[in-house]
């Protein structure tokens, strides 16, 4: 017997004694694979089950389900674990697969009921909290000191804006080693590469402390 894996829900079945609609169920036998299949079931006392369509073919990714019935309940038969095997076979050698057994227990009783009205009233809207306020004087304190702060900061900007200004034009002045190209530009306003990458790297921190400052205001 080759070792395929048999894929049958559910895995174990329950009958209840006193619970006659328990006392027919179904079993779905999965097959996954790319190819048709043989199926068969076996069962540990067949006097007490009937199986409709013990024998049958499943097709390639497709299930079937078989239907169980327990034929003799009784108390004396309560609480013995009985088995099914489900064996598939390759449907043009007939050789053995795999196989599954299902475990079988007839309970005593009945099923305990489930009320879903009660299931559902255990369901409770939740309820979103509120912030945290903060205490009274921290946030007269907060409130009192953000005008100044915004007022200490507009310095700040107009100069970061006034260096950005700076270094741009620094930028576009030509370059001094570089004597191909006329320029109208007095010699002296011909600044060198390395000069020129100073003022580049300015111009990335001015701009990197203009969009820090923004950011600061907008958390504020």
């Amino acid at each position: 017997m080759k070792n395929f894996p048999v894929f049958v829900f559910p895995v174990s079945l329950e009958f209840y004694l006193n619970a006659r609609h328990t006392h027919k169920q179904l079993l779905t036998v999965y097959n996954p694979y790319d190819f048709s299949v043989n199926f068969k079931v076996l069962c540990t006392s067949p006097n007490k089950f009937t199986v409709l369509d013990p024998e049958g073919v499943i097709a390639p990714q497709s299930c079937i389900d078989i239907v169980v019935r327990y034929t003799q309940p009784s108390v004396s038969h309560c609480n013995t674990i009985e088995k099914f095997r489900i064996t598939m076979y390759d449907k043009n050698t007939q050789q053995a697969l795999g196989k599954r057994d299902i475990p079988t227990t007839l309970i005593e009783g009945e099923p305990m009921s489930i009320n879903q009205e009660s299931l559902g009233d255990s369901f409770h809207p939740l309820t979103s909290r509120p912030a945290p306020i903060r205490p009274t004087e921290e946030h007269s304190k907060v409130s009192c000191s953000h005008p100044s702060h915004q007022r200490e900061q507009q310095p700040m900007n107009i100069v970061a804006v006034a260096v950005s200004i700076c270094c741009i034009a620094a930028l576009l002045l030509p370059t001094q080693p570089d004597p191909v190209v006329k320029s109208q530009l007095p010699e002296w306003l011909h600044i060198g590469s390395n000069l020129k990458l100073v003022f580049s790297f300015v111009l990335g921190l001015a701009g990197d402390l203009h969009h820090e400052e923004l950011d600061k205001d907008i958390l504020l």
